[in-house]
């Protein structure tokens, strides 16, 4: 059968050959709930991303983590000891920001990410997105009791740029300007540049990230790439199916801005809402009736996005059957939500075999460089985590199993052929911990899970995936140090060593 024969050559070669040892690095403050139904007692600490901010010279660089219920901390590299330097929960009891921050368990709400601006050591700024219910009673605007070393007046709310569909919750990106860099809480301003309309709270806006090697006075000197998720609207049998292949929507999307209306002036153009600028030379700025925005579409969840050099990669959550990572090329359609993985999505959610010709509205669509498929055989997982280049392999992972991969990006390159049967070979990463060897992420957590105060026998999620949820989430600092956050037990451990077999 030929959708066997496809299936058969897209799938991972798998081999033991590579293994981490991983050091404790920080049990950061518990904000979720140690028992309680369901994986609300799984997530001890919902910790998302982990990033260094910009130093100039010899300067100490602080790392900064932050949690998805609301609090960015700074981290010291000796102790591991978190400090609380911003909150984003303003819900009644919470002693952050903002009142209307939409907060469920596992899904990736609340306070999603967070990026240093590239100079960073000279203007202070950086930009958080986080995720707001439009229907609760209280006021967008940041409430500074608690952080008065924020000055809010002037703070202005923009209009929501409009999703095809119902509304849920909107997707906000808000650039801080700190006056003291050296600073342990945040002092200085806010300024909302984007607020964006989702149909659900599922696959929200989930990444931001500057080119690392741009530097001043080139193009991409300060432009922001944002991985906009597609709210859920593309496994839908309704009309908001296609939001990730319109053009006149920014879900589903890679989208391309520069956030400092002072900067890239003679190269771009100010948006609708005033807030920030468009390069002109993004794919569709010239295109009638499309997002000018736009970098790359047709994605279902893009919810990291990582360089290696100067090429994007992006790490999207499939739907039923395919986890992915793909190379970002500008204007490129990336299929979804007619193509998963390496195949064809009908508008029953079932797969089959691309179309000959292969095209969508006339465009062909790209495909993956990895994929590997939903289950519990190995090289098989639940829901794709991030990754990075580490010591010339990009190490990556799955979020509910724990299970860790490694890929040669030369093998990778060559993969973005546009032959959805071509992908980059996934090897296994065993990890030692503690004097053991693990398989996966999940035994570990578990082990950290039971040490914080989990009261489950396991995981939560364990009926769902095998060894139950670890949450898996990455991080990497300037040296190349890699880290593996996770959630179950709210611990980031460090990558010690790492041993080819």
């Amino acid at each position: 059968m030929r959708l066997a024969l496809l299936l058969l050559l897209a799938a991972p070669v798998l081999a033991a050959d590579l293994t981490i040892e991983l050091k404790d690095f920080a049990a950061m403050p518990i904000t979720g709930a140690v028992d309680g139904p369901g994986n609300s007692a799984g997530l001890l600490a919902r910790i998302n991303f982990l990033r260094e901010e910009p130093r100039a010279g010899a300067a100490k660089r602080r790392l900064f983590v932050n949690d998805l219920n609301g609090p960015l901390y700074i981290v010291d590299r000796e102790t591991g000891k978190a400090s609380t330097y911003l909150n984003l929960n303003g819900l009644a009891g919470q002693p952050g920001i903002f009142q209307k921050l939409a907060i469920d368990n596992l899904l990736a709400s609340g306070f999603i990410t967070f990026e240093f601006d590239p100079d960073y050591v000279h203007n202070g700024k950086f930009y958080t997105v986080h995720l707001e219910d439009p229907t609760l009673p209280a006021s967008p605007l940041p409430d500074n009791h608690n952080f008065p070393g924020l000055r809010t007046s002037g703070y202005a709310v923009t209009p929501p740029i409009r999703t095809f569909g119902k509304t849920e919750c909107e997707a906000v990106l808000v650039e801080w300007t700190d006056s003291d860099t050296s600073n342990a809480t945040f002092e200085g301003t806010a300024r909302e540049v984007m607020r964006l309309q989702y149909n659900s709270r599922i696959h929200p806006m989930g990444d931001l990230t500057f080119n690392p090697a741009a530097r001043p006075g080139d193009p991409e000197w300060r432009v922001i790439y944002i991985a906009t998720g597609d709210g859920g609207s593309g496994e839908q049998t309704t009309d908001i199916r296609n939001n990730p292949q319109r053009l006149d929507t920014l879900v589903g999307k890679i989208l391309r801005i520069v956030p400092d209306l002072a900067q890239q002036t003679a190269r771009s153009t100010v948006s609708e809402n005033g807030r920030y600028r468009i390069p002109n030379d993004n794919p569709f700025a010239r295109k009638p009736g499309a997002r000018k925005e736009i970098w790359a579409y047709g994605l279902r969840n893009p919810h990291r996005l990582v360089w290696d050099g100067d090429r994007l990669l992006a790490l999207v959550i499939g739907l039923k059957t395919w986890e992915t990572v793909d190379i970002v090329h500008k204007g490129a359609n990336y299929g979804y939500s007619q193509r998963e993985g390496p195949q064809r999505l009908n508008s029953d959610n079932t797969l089959s075999d691309p179309p000959a010709p292969d095209l969508i509205d006339g465009v062909r669509p790209i495909y993956p460089v990895i994929a590997y498929s939903h289950g519990r055989a190995p090289g098989s997982g639940d829901a794709i985590a991030g990754g990075f280049v580490y010591r010339g392999k990009f190490i990556f992972g799955d979020i509910t199993t724990g299970r860790l991969w490694w890929a040669d990006p030369k093998e990778m390159v060559a993969a973005d052929d546009g032959d959805p049967k071509t992908m980059a070979a996934m090897h296994e990463v065993k990890i030692a911990w503690n004097g053991e060897t693990y398989p996966t992420m999940s035994p570990i957590a578990e082990i950290g899970y039971h040490a914080r105060g989990g009261k489950a026998e396991h995981l939560p999620g364990a009926a769902r995936t095998p060894g139950g949820r670890a949450d898996v989430r990455f991080g990497i600092d300037a040296g190349g140090d890699l880290y593996i956050l996770t959630k179950s037990d709210g611990v980031i451990r460090k990558v010690v060593a790492a041993v080819l077999q």
